[in-house]
Order: structure tokens, then C-alpha cells, then sequence
């Protein structure tokens, strides 16, 4: 079973991606790292820094490829879905083992689903995606070593997604694991591979496994000697020997390094591409440009629950509220202006808030299909058409002071509020500019990163521009656009007082996720798209096109990210990277 069809190697044919070099093994791959793991345990791994790390080390059931962002089997091999989508069926692939050696068959995966997952005494970074639409979970039953079943209350196609959460091995943390103190969120899991753990005692199934880690120095990952994935040649993945990630304080030290090739790869931010184009080709890398936005949206939020809570601002509230206010935003929103400035062009504008890369994406013309952009919702950049709608709602300069007033007269003023990175602040210089050059009294104030998200969730301010990370699975997006999603930003007063457009977002969603039947899926979730673009509580702008630059002997680099997380979209397999100077 192990040289069956496995994920991001091989297309859905099962045929080799052409495209995909065949390495050699051996040699390190050089990466830096800001974020400092907190954790080797999957399961409590909430954070990005700390994610880097145990997805590299740990696999589940399923994946998604990462070029189409399609679900694919993982440590399965197979799943089989009822005719009443309530019983998944699920088959592990033969042969696959741990990296100490050990076979991983169906005892681990009942044993971390009902014992750590769904274990109240304990926490789980899967558990809460895995809760169905009438509360209740999935069952988990082992029929025999290599399959499993799990049985819902209700068919409910996310499910099929979370159910690739990772597996851990039963042999090494089973009686740790049913011998920790009885209680709520059990403090002693934390401690359960927490980072001080001698490495020999982490066990994992991904490509790589922890080797050596010394705070605020480095983390070594070394080939996992049993991992199961293998390429056209049979040769036994990963490539490289080792991934030597060295820890450093910020972005800019990590530019220096990779300029001074002491890493082979980078994350590119706005402001480093012009500089890394000039010098590519002197020092032998690639800048990594491919004509599609990096997963993620970027957008702002107008906070149409503004004062609500202490009964203050109500017609700025109102105003915020009505949809030509927005319109007129959104017309003065120029994206090409954002593409070309903060950019040099290597961007790609957005309208939904599914990511391009989504099957599920409505600018495709069916589930995975071409993209035609035939039902894209566009607001074009037309100032005029913007001060036509500000004057019909009687936003308009009365006192000649230059800036337009609220109906009653009272000064109108706007806040735009975004985090300290040079891309975001670059873009919302521009959005202000635009928005005072049609005497909108607006204004940028620029804070922390956590001061945003906490502005963000407390639904203060007036509007704020931010990145948001987004999965390919439009279900990811109901905590966002649910009328009681827990960041439904843009006014949180619908979860008691929803609208009409509210309610139907509400009902796609359900219809979207208690089918397996993905046409169906697609047309339920083409539509919330629509309506959400339509009523721009989150008025989407641009995402770069470069994704990160890498010197050219690193093989399969464009294929699959030596930096990022592993699973989603654009090749994030660092298992077919190697070094072309072996």
C-alpha cells in the first residue's frame, strides 16, 4: 500500500506529477524561524509558529492536495461515505509505521479520537470542528487493524475534513494519557510532549521528527527513517537529510541571513520583493511569483455596530449601515492602484471570501472547475459614482470646511485602523487618500497586531484593515460571516437580530455542509459568496502574488514550499524538496 496514490505527489488519476523533479536524498535544508514553538503535542498546538513544526511531524486520515486543494487520502488510503452520509468508512494504508518503528494501524486512531479528542478532561485544538450542527460528535468504531468508522447524528460533509486531525500513536502516550488526573482541560496534558521533552520521546508519522531544540537558537528535524510516502522511482521521501531551522528575532534578520546565504529560503514581504528581484539573479535564487494570491484574504471591516453598546453614534451607526455608504467605499477602493504601488504589480484583487485556490471558489464555473469570473461581484473604481451615492444620502460639505458632514450636520469622521506591517499600512495610506480625496474626513492610526485582533473581536472602532487566514473549505468561513459567528465583525447585533440576507447566508451555509454531493455543495456556497460581496460588511482588496524566494539548488522549491504549513494549496510538501548539488 505504501506506492498506492499518495497526496500532493500524485494527481487524482494517480498518475506522477510530471512537473515534479526526482531528487536525491541527503544534504540540509537551511530555514529561518521568528516564532518558537510552544509545543510537540498536535493537539495543543495553537498557534502558527508552533504549527510549523507539528505538521511536519505528525499526518491524519486525510489532506488536501495541495494544487487543487481538493480532499485527498492521507494516512488512509481510502473512505467510503454512506448512502444517508452519516457512516464514514475509512481504510489505512498497509505498511505504514511510526517513527520509532512501530505499526500505526486503527488502534491508534480510535485511541486518540476517543481519548484525546473527544476527551472532555483534555483539550484539542480538532475538537470544536468536529461538534455537528445539532451538538452532538461523531462515534468512532474499529471494524478491523486497518479500518475504521465513524458515525454521525447527521450528514455533514465538514466533518470529512476534520476527521484529518492528527493521529497519535497509542503505544507511547495511552497510559500517560488514562493516567492523567481527572478534570476540565486537564493541565497535565500541557505537559504531555511540551518542548522540554528529550526528542526521543516524540513519536510522529509525518516526514520529519524533532532531532535537537535549544531555545532561542535552533530546532534540527531529522528524516523520519519510516515515513511512508515515496516517489515515481521508488525512492523513500523526504529528500534532505535534516532541516536546520535557525530561531531569529524578527523578519529583517532573517532577510540578512538569506542575502547572506545563511538560509536557503524566505517568506517575502511587500517591501522586500523589489530589492530580491535586483538580486536574484546575481545570487542565484528565485523570487517565487506565480500569478495567484497567497492563501488568505485581506479586506476591511466596516463596524456597523458602532456605539451600540454604550448607546452612542447612532446616525454615524446608521450611516455605516446602509449599504450605499459601503458601495461608495468600495468604489473608492482601487485595487489596481494597490496592485501597482504597494505591489509593483505582482497582486491579485479579490471580491470573495473564498480563496481563489478553493474548489469551492465561485469564479470557477463548477466544483474545481476553470475559473471564468462570470459570477464575480465587482464594485469598479469610480470615485464619481461614490460621490453620487454620499450626496443622495445627504452626506455632503455643509460648512465648507472641505470634509463632508453627517445628514444632521455633524462631523463625520473615519477611522482606519490597521496593524504595524509595511504591506497593510502601504495600502490603507492609499485607501485614506482615496477616501479624502471625495472629503471623507478620513484618518489611519496604526497599532499592534494584538490591539487589532482584540479591537476586532470587541467589535470597536470604525474600520479595520486586516490579513485573515482562510481555508479552502467555505465552512471555515462561519465564524466570520454566521450571523452569530464569533467574528462576525462587521456587526455582531446580527446574532439577535439577523437580516434577510443573514438568514439565507445562514441557510447556505447548512446546505452547503450537510451534503456530499459537491455540486450541490458548490452552487450553495457559490451563492453565500455573492452575498457577502454584495453587502461588503468585509470589503475585500488584494493579496500578493510571490509567495517566498528561494536559491535555485533547492529542487522542487516552486512545487512545494520549504516554509510553509504543509497541506492547502501552491505544493507545501517539504518532503519533495532536495538539494540539486548533491
Amino acid at each position: 500500500d505504501l506506492l498506492e496514490t499518495l497526496w500532493g505527489y500524485y494527481d487524482q488519476q494517480g498518475n506522477y506529477r510530471e512537473a515534479v523533479e526526482l531528487g536525491e536524498r541527503g544534504g540540509t535544508l537551511r530555514v529561518d524561524r521568528t516564532a518558537e514553538p510552544r509545543t510537540w503535542n498536535p493537539h495543543l498546538a495553537q498557534d502558527d509558529g508552533t504549527r510549523w513544526f507539528t505538521q511536519r511531524t505528525h499526518r491524519g486520515l486525510v489532506n488536501l492536495d495541495h494544487l487543487t486543494g481538493v480532499l485527498v487520502p492521507d494516512l488512509a488510503k481510502s473512505w467510503e461515505i454512506s448512502e444517508d452520509g452519516r457512516v464514514i468508512t475509512f481504510v489505512l494504508r498497509r505498511g505504514i509505521r511510526w517513527s520509532d518503528g512501530v505499526p500505526l494501524t486503527a488502534d491508534d486512531v480510535v485511541f486518540t479520537y476517543r481519548e484525546v479528542v473527544m476527551n472532555d478532561a483534555l483539550y484539542s485544538v480538532f475538537r470544536d470542528g468536529l461538534r455537528l450542527p445539532d451538538g452532538s460528535v461523531p462515534s468512532c468504531e474499529r471494524i478491523d487493524e486497518y479500518t475504521v468508522t465513524f458515525s454521525l447524528s447527521t450528514a455533514y460533509r465538514p466533518a470529512l475534513t476534520a476527521l484529518g486531525f492528527s493521529i497519535l500513536p497509542e503505544h507511547k502516550l495511552g497510559e500517560t494519557v488514562r493516567t492523567l488526573p481527572a478534570g476540565g482541560e486537564s493541565k497535565a496534558f500541557e505537559r504531555v510532549w511540551a518542548v522540554g521533552t528529550d526528542p526521543e520521546e516524540i513519536v510522529g508519522s509525518g516526514p520529519w521528527q524533532v532531532a535537537t531544540y535549544e531555545p532561542g537558537e535552533r530546532v534540527v528535524l531529522s528524516r523520519n527513517a519510516y515515513y511512508h510516502a515515496y516517489d515515481a522511482a521508488g525512492t523513500q521521501l523526504p529528500y534532505y537529510d535534516t532541516i536546520h531551522c535557525t530561531m531569529v528575532p524578527n523578519h529583517e534578520a532573517s532577510l540578512l541571513r538569506f542575502r547572506s546565504e545563511e538560509s536557503d529560503v524566505i517568506t517575502v514581504r511587500a517591501d522586500d520583493h523589489g530589492l530580491l528581484l535586483l538580486e536574484s539573479s546575481i545570487l542565484g535564487f528565485t523570487l517565487l511569483v506565480t500569478g495567484e494570491p497567497a492563501p488568505g484574504i485581506t479586506c476591511y471591516v466596516v463596524n456597523q455596530d458602532l456605539g451600540l453598546a454604550d448607546g452612542t453614534q447612532e446616525e454615524k451607526r446608521s450611516l455605516y449601515r446602509t449599504i450605499e455608504f459601503r458601495q461608495a467605499l468600495a468604489h473608492t477602493t482601487s485595487k489596481q492602484r494597490l496592485i501597482d504601488e504597494v505591489f509593483d504589480g505582482l497582486a491579485v484583487p479579490l471580491w470573495s471570501p473564498v480563496p481563489i485556490s478553493s474548489p469551492f471558489y465561485a469564479g470557477r464555473s463548477s466544483y474545481g472547475g476553470p475559473i471564468t469570473e462570470e459570477r464575480a461581484v465587482l464594485f469598479p473604481y469610480n470615485p464619481a459614482r461614490a460621490e453620487a451615492l454620499l450626496d443622495r444620502l445627504g452626506v455632503v460639505d455643509r460648512n465648507g470646511d472641505g470634509f463632508r458632514q453627517l445628514p444632521s450636520g455633524a462631523p463625520l469622521a473615519i477611522e482606519l485602523m490597521t496593524s504595524d506591517d509595511t504591506g497593510r499600512v502601504a495600502s490603507s495610506l492609499i485607501l485614506v487618500e482615496e477616501w479624502r480625496a471625495i472629503d471623507l474626513n478620513a484618518t489611519l492610526r496604526v497599532v499592534d497586531f494584538q490591539v487589532l485582533l482584540e479591537r476586532l473581536v470587541a467589535g470597536t472602532g470604525d474600520l479595520i484593515y486586516l490579513s485573515l487566514p482562510c481555508a479552502d473549505d467555505p465552512n471555515s468561513g462561519t465564524t466570520l460571516y454566521r450571523s452569530c459567528g464569533s467574528l462576525h465583525a462587521c456587526r455582531y447585533s446580527a446574532c439577535a437580530q439577523p437580516s434577510a440576507v443573514d438568514l439565507r447566508v445562514n441557510e447556505l451555509f447548512d446546505v452547503g455542509a450537510a451534503t456530499f454531493d459537491w455540486a450541490l455543495a458548490f452552487d450553495a456556497y457559490a451563492e453565500y459568496q455573492e452575498l457577502v460581496a454584495s453587502q461588503l460588511g468585509f470589503i475585500y482588496t488584494v493579496m500578493p502574488s510571490f509567495q517566498y524566494a528561494y536559491y535555485n539548488y533547492v529542487g522542487n522549491a516552486s512545487h512545494a514550499s520549504p516554509v510553509s504549513s504543509p497541506g492547502g494549496t501552491n505544493g507545501l510538501l517539504t518532503e519533495l524538496c532536495f538539494d540539486r548539488r548533491l
